[in-house]
């Protein structure tokens, strides 16, 4: 079966003068597929990344090096599933130019959704707070009935999260999801 994919290019091509992106994972999935094709994205300020502990996040340095007036990104949820594609947007894999797909976008802002307090995502934070050079404010957002859960775990993410606003130049929260 071939499988065609002009239609998500002359998509692409028709929206890169948007200010505003919102992908859902499946879309980002379709997007991985034919990152080689992306368009730039010269009027992108907000990048909408839905994310699933499922798909991969393959689409995502294309994405960010294809969006060079790029602002803010939220993410919702830092879970994904590892391929050897994840690229250098995260740090799942070891490789040498860990983070060079970041170090060129210029976000500024960083809002995290569905944060659950795992090490993985601690991790994916003090990633993004090491490679994005521009990044001034950084929102994590955790639901209410998580941080109940993770009762004993709470002293520990608090004390990452203040960790992380002495050790890098930009303002890091932990907020309550509703606030």
């Amino acid at each position: 079966v071939v499988v065609r994919f002009g239609n998500v290019v002359k998509l692409m091509n028709g929206i890169q003068n948007v200010q505003e992106l919102h992908l859902c994972p499946d879309t980002l999935e379709v997007l991985s597929l034919c990152s080689e094709s992306m368009p730039v994205f010269n009027n992108l300020k907000t990048l909408v990344i839905n994310g699933e502990g499922d798909r991969g996040w393959q689409a995502v340095p294309v994405l960010l090096r294809n969006s060079p007036h790029l602002q803010t990104l939220y993410i919702e949820g830092l879970v994904h599933y590892v391929t050897d594609k994840c690229g250098d947007a995260c740090d799942c894999i070891y490789r040498k130019d860990k983070g060079r797909s970041l170090t060129s976008c210029p976000v500024k802002e960083l809002v995290i959704g569905g944060f659950t307090g795992t090490m993985k995502e601690m991790n994916m934070i003090e990633h993004f707070l090491d490679y994005f050079p521009c990044l001034k404010k950084v929102e994590i957002y955790i639901d209410e009935n998580v941080l109940i859960a993770l009762r004993n775990e709470a002293v520990r993410i608090m004390e990452m999260i203040e960790e992380y606003n002495i050790s890098y130049s930009c303002n890091v929260r932990l907020m309550r999801s509703g606030q």
